[in-house]
């Protein structure tokens, strides 16, 4: 249940928390998501549907070229993962298991692991993110829901503009409605954001939000991969 003192402020349709929400689209790749984390992802997908066990995949891009690619897999042969990654991405350098070959993963292996990773949620390094986590909150959470509209704001003025980046940024206080800031960079120039209901209640409708599938979300990443905030 929620806690009676925000329930106050919440259950009339005010924001369940306060935060900056940041969104985010490029025209650079046709999921509108940076180079190097839509190569990552892909790489990783394509890796795992081979070797589903616990791994990571880096792509480090420099002038739109693919310059270091590194990948981390539980129960590979470095060898075998190597020659498996190449079929997949051109690159001048390849760090495959860095660290050896390993066996022992998840969290009997790693000690320290402090949550899912959050640049990762996102758009990864290169581009600037709100801060709160998504999964384990409902739509009265702005940290969840704003990040989701202010996606899908940037992917939509994207479009209109026929523009190479959008960034978003929508600010709540938690227990209002409207939010305090609601603006996007269109290629370096700001205007406000109109046209849009930014209430949580607003959001929850135009996303449908009562029919995604959460669960879906927590693999792979949060956008660029049709929902339907894009």
């Amino acid at each position: 249940m929620q806690s009676s003192e925000i329930a106050q402020g919440v259950d009339t349709g005010g924001a369940g928390d306060q935060g900056i929400m940041k969104g985010y689209a490029t025209s650079e790749t046709d999921t509108y998501m940076p180079l190097e984390y839509h190569l990552a992802r892909n790489l990783c997908q394509k890796i795992f549907e081979v070797y589903p066990y616990d791994g990571k995949t880096q792509v480090t891009i420099k002038g739109g070229v693919v310059v270091t690619v590194v990948v981390s897999f539980q129960n590979t042969k470095s060898d075998l993962l190597l020659e498996l990654v190449k079929n997949i991405i051109e690159a001048q350098e390849y760090l495959i298991n860095p660290a050896g070959e390993w066996n022992q993963g998840g969290f009997d292996a790693d000690t320290g692991l402090s949550g899912r990773k959050l640049i990762v949620d996102n758009y990864g390094p290169e581009i600037t993110i709100g801060g709160g986590s998504f999964s384990g909150k409902d739509y009265t959470k702005v940290d969840r829901s704003g990040a989701y509209m202010a996606r899908k704001i940037a992917v939509d003025l994207l479009k209109k503009y026929n523009a190479k980046e959008i960034e978003t940024k929508l600010a709540y206080a938690i227990g209002k409605s409207e939010p305090v800031m609601a603006v996007a960079i269109i290629d370096g120039k700001e205007i406000e954001i109109t046209g849009y209901d930014l209430t949580p209640r607003g959001i929850h409708k135009y996303l449908k939000l009562d029919e995604a599938k959460f669960k879906d979300t927590c693999t792979w990443g949060h956008f660029g991969r049709g929902f339907e905030w894009k």
